[in-house]
Formats: structure tokens, C-alpha cells, sequence
């Protein structure tokens, strides 16, 4: 019993240091060109769609600031095209009663993540989980009803409304490979909890919250909370070099996937019982 108990503290322990790995010393001598001709190399154009996540400790080169970047990317995908970036609030305020405030909750997505938020033009969702910000002409369709989500990544989140967005793409910047960073892959439970007990486990407990929308409207929000313990390499080994594109330049390892692919196959894999997680216990029963 004490060892059935243990086991989830150490793999929260391992859980911690594999996100802290994430964090680069030294970083890169990328240049904004290098990063553009990435883009550019795997189909992004003027009408693309673009969800970025994106570390600043490996994309400060000294080359450009955060405001270059973000002008650089959404220049990347035209004015026909939309740029998004996660924009979660810090887990001290991912609790009961918390206040969700669209205009004032800071972005725990990193500083070029809570550069966007700031950006003039940018709309975000109202999830206290995982909200996202975006510029362009299909910003409010994926943002709109985040705050009627049952779970921060089901059908009326921008993560999983990405799939049914033409030329949607899901980019990593600094982050690593192998899908480590890649937020869309929490479709697959939050959409096979409907209909599979593995994943139906992951969402026993709930959370409640009050929110203030653009306007300074208040309203309530119920949403499912996970748990669990997940490892993502477990997950991209299922892709091809031509479906994960995965490079290094100058130092800052990039990746680009389509967003329909990703989610797609990953819900495929996640049927079949090919999870990235590790804890619970993914037995094959569960999936029956």
C-alpha cells in the first residue's frame, strides 16, 4: 500500500524536472530571417493560421526584442492570416473562486506570450485554465466560447477549433522537439472522456470561477479539472519527419506541425490506447 501510494509522488517528481529541463542556459544566435524562412519552408503564408508557443530564454539572441518578434510573426501570416499564443494564467490562480479578468490576468505563458496579450488588436479566450490570445480574421470563431468549454481543450476551445481552420499550424519556438510543448495533444482527453474510462479518470474534479469579459460583464464558469502525469514522446514517435517537422537552427530548435494532423491522429492513437500519459496507469481495459 505504501508503495501504491508513492508512486505518484515520485512521478510528480519526475513530472517537475522534466518541465524544468525545458528551461535553456544559453540561448541561441537565431536572427528573425532564420526564423521566417523556417515558417516559410513548411507552407506558412499569408492565410495561414498559426498557434506559437515559444520560450525567450532560447529565442534571445540579442538579434531582435519581443515587439520584432511578434510583428515578425504575425507578418508571417499576412492579413488574410491569424497568429495565436497560449495565454494561462499562473496555477496559483487556477483554484475555486478565483477572479478571471480578460483585460488585467497576466499570461504565465511566457514573456513573449504576455507581450501578445498586450499587443493592440488581440483578442482572448475567457478560460481560467488555458486561455489563448489571436490577431486576425478567424481570431473570435476560435476564441468566442472558450468560457463555454467543459474542459479547457474540448470542442469549443480555440486548441481543438484549430483542426477545423484551413492551413492551421502548430509551431514551436525554443520549446524542444517531440511534442513536449504542443497544448492541442490535451484534445485527446478532453474529447475521448465522452467515451473512454481512461480518460473519463483524468476529470473526477471540477472548477469554479467568476470571469470579467472585455466589456466588464462578470460571469460564471464550471469547467473539469485534470490530473494525471504525461510524457509526450510517448505520443510523437506515432509521427512521421514529414508530419513533425523538427530542426535546430543556430541553437533554437524549432518544430511545425499541422494542427487537423495533430489532433486527428492523436485522437486515432488515443482511441487505440496509445496516450502520453504514464499515470494513471494507461491499462488496456480502460479502453474497451
Amino acid at each position: 500500500m505504501k508503495i501504491k501510494k508513492s508512486i505518484p509522488k515520485l512521478l510528480e517528481k519526475l513530472h517537475i524536472a522534466f518541465w524544468r529541463s525545458r528551461n535553456v542556459k544559453f540561448p541561441s544566435t537565431v536572427c528573425l530571417k532564420d526564423i521566417l524562412n523556417f515558417l516559410e519552408g513548411v507552407g506558412i503564408g499569408n492565410d495561414s493560421t498559426m498557434l506559437v508557443h515559444s520560450s525567450w530564454n532560447a529565442l534571445n539572441s540579442g538579434n531582435f526584442c519581443v515587439a520584432d518578434l511578434i510583428q515578425a510573426l504575425i507578418d508571417a501570416v499576412g492579413t488574410k492570416g491569424t497568429l495565436l499564443m497560449p495565454a494561462f494564467p499562473h496555477r496559483s490562480f487556477q483554484v475555486n473562486n478565483s477572479i478571471f479578468d480578460i483585460n488585467k490576468t497576466p499570461s504565465a505563458g511566457g514573456l513573449v506570450s504576455e507581450a501578445f496579450r498586450r499587443f493592440p488588436g488581440v483578442d482572448r479566450s475567457i478560460n481560467l485554465n488555458h486561455s489563448v490570445c489571436a490577431i486576425g480574421p478567424m481570431a473570435k470563431f476560435l476564441t468566442k466560447d472558450h468560457h463555454l468549454s467543459q474542459t479547457p481543450w474540448d470542442e469549443m476551445s480555440p486548441y481543438y477549433r484549430l483542426k477545423e481552420v484551413e492551413d492551421a499550424w502548430i509551431i514551436g519556438l525554443g520549446v524542444g522537439h517531440h511534442l513536449k510543448v504542443a497544448t492541442s495533444l490535451h484534445c485527446v482527453e478532453s474529447i475521448l472522456q465522452k467515451e473512454i474510462l481512461f480518460y473519463k479518470r483524468l476529470f473526477e474534479n471540477t472548477i469554479e470561477y467568476k470571469y470579467i469579459d472585455s466589456n466588464d460583464r462578470e460571469g460564471n464558469h464550471i469547467y473539469k479539472s485534470r490530473a494525471g502525469f504525461f510524457f509526450p514522446p510517448k505520443v510523437s514517435k506515432f509521427f512521421t519527419s514529414s508530419e513533425l517537422i523538427e530542426t535546430v537552427i543556430k541553437g533554437l530548435e524549432l518544430y511545425a506541425i499541422r494542427a487537423d494532423l495533430l489532433i486527428n491522429k492523436s485522437l486515432d492513437l488515443g482511441r487505440k490506447g496509445k496516450t502520453m500519459y504514464v499515470w494513471p496507469i494507461p491499462w488496456k481495459w480502460y479502453f474497451k
